[in-house]
């Protein structure tokens, strides 16, 4: 039983399973009590049956199955509550269809399977609560149990990762000196150096470490290279700190390379497959030409408005660049008054901004004056989900400090994206630059999951926080 629960993981695991356990079998209770009920005050035969009570405990195995090989005892895993939600939903269907599959076979009668089928739906809800519950409890800064984080060597990405992790569930217990680590004791960001890279060993043993976090661009000895792989087979989680700082923080850690004006391969092979391809495509055209004919009495409120309250053209069209770096028109509602860049050139976006108008100021603000990018959508120009389109002005600005900047431009832009639920505007290069290490961390990892939550939330955003 010790060597059961000798992690902070396997610790977690069990906590979750015995919660499991016993929310199913409140489930059942519930079920139980309900199908009682409606067999003493219901005329239906279904419900006249005796239950097959073999049927339910088979149930519950195969659930308990279902859970694990779905990862969802995969504590490291931080899923957002929509897939959280999904998964406990697809564990629950499999369930079900698989006993239903078998239905004849085990001889189930239907009373037994109207059982079960409320038995699911009422665990989806107990099962995905308890998930979020347990991810409070067990793995936040005031957890009960915390990862053990031992750093191998320091780079530059290293205070950032302190930073990151001092308000989450991880217990930081030094850093190991390595010989090809050339900085002093002082160059260790305050980290309590704990040994030297022979002793990588007993400190992992001694102080039960959870977490490895190797320096980037270290040449490690061979010794201790042996050493941290035999202990990551051995379930000690092994991480390089940009690999870490991406899987906490959720963006690149790009800016990190410039100093060394090196950057690793990025693989963007989703967005290269032509089935997520072709689907987000006709995503984009089922919801863009919905939308359209949804908001189309708004659309001629605005118009009237906008030409009754200032001079100029109703639609502003903006070069933007696009898929490939390939220039497109980006069409708005005209917020501004008629030749606002005309004396002063092209600026950044800002909240206090005199050529806004009066009516433009109430498009901006409810974003309104974003709507007719829905025909860009449907032109294929942009897509809803990706980067936010840029002009060619300022992202030759931003590629002068951050070389990789064309990356962005693997994909379609975007009405909305990572980096706008997850930053603010960012109306300098500076800014920028920060937007686009969450714009490539969509592009590493972009699925129609990730999309989905980015436009629930950006839901979320503009009913809470108004734009400039």
């Amino acid at each position: 039983m010790k060597y059961l629960l000798n992690t902070p993981d396997k610790k977690r695991r069990f906590i979750i399973f015995i919660g499991d356990v016993l929310l199913i079998v409140a489930a059942i209770s519930v079920t139980f009590f309900l199908f009682s009920i409606l067999k003493e005050h219901s005329t239906l035969k279904i419900l006249k049956r005796p239950l097959k009570l073999y049927s339910i405990y088979l149930s519950i195995v195969l659930y308990l199955l279902m859970l694990y090989i779905f990862d969802m005892y995969d504590v490291q895993k931080k899923y957002e509550k929509l897939n959280l939600l999904a998964l406990s939903s697809l564990t629950a269907m499999l369930s079900f269809c698989f006993i239903f599959g078998l239905a004849k076979v085990l001889r189930i009668n239907k009373t037994t399977m109207v059982c079960l089928f409320v038995f699911y739906f009422v665990s989806i809800w107990l099962i995905y609560y308890w998930r979020l519950a347990s991810r409070r409890f067990l793995l936040r800064s005031r957890g009960l149990i915390k990862d053990r984080i031992l750093f191998i060597g320091t780079d530059q990405i290293t205070p950032e990762i302190l930073n990151q992790i001092k308000h989450r569930d991880y217990n930081v217990l030094g850093v190991i000196s390595t010989n090809s680590n050339n900085t002093s004791n002082n160059n260790y960001y305050g980290l309590d150096v704990v040994g030297a890279d022979k002793d990588l060993s007993d400190i992992i043993k001694s102080k039960n470490v959870c977490v490895l976090i190797t320096a980037l661009n270290k040449n490690l000895p061979l010794s201790l290279m042996k050493q941290i792989y035999k202990y990551k087979f051995r379930g000690v989680r092994t991480f390089d700190s940009a690999s870490f700082y991406e899987m906490v923080v959720k963006k690149v850690a790009v800016k990190h390379y410039l100093e060394n004006d090196r950057i690793p391969y990025y693989d963007i092979e989703t967005f290269v497959r032509p089935t997520f391809r072709n689907l987000k495509r006709l995503i984009d055209l089922l919801g863009a030409g919905l939308a359209i004919t949804i908001l189309f009495p708004v659309f001629v409120a605005i118009v009237i408005l906008v030409k009754l309250t200032s001079k100029g053209p109703v639609f502003f069209l903006q070069k933007r660049v696009g898929f490939q770096e390939k220039p497109f028109h980006l069409i708005k509602f005209r917020t501004m008054v008629k030749d606002a860049e005309s004396k002063t050139g092209p600026q950044w976006a800002s909240k206090e901004d005199a050529r806004v108008t009066t009516i433009g100021k109430f498009l901006r603000k409810t974003r309104l004056d974003e709507l007719p990018q829905l025909i860009n959508v449907l032109m294929g120009d942009i897509s809803f989900v990706g980067p936010r389109p840029i002009r060619q002005y300022f992202a030759n600005i931003i590629e002068e400090q951050m070389p990789f900047y064309s990356l962005r431009f693997a994909v379609k832009p975007g009405l909305t994206g990572w980096a706008q639920v997850n930053y603010d505007y960012g109306g300098t290069v500076e800014g920028h630059i920060e937007k686009f290490q969450y714009d490539l961390y969509y592009i590493k990892h972009a699925s129609l999951f990730l999309d989905l939550f980015i436009i629930l939330k950006t839901a979320q955003t503009i009913l809470r926080k108004p734009a400039y």
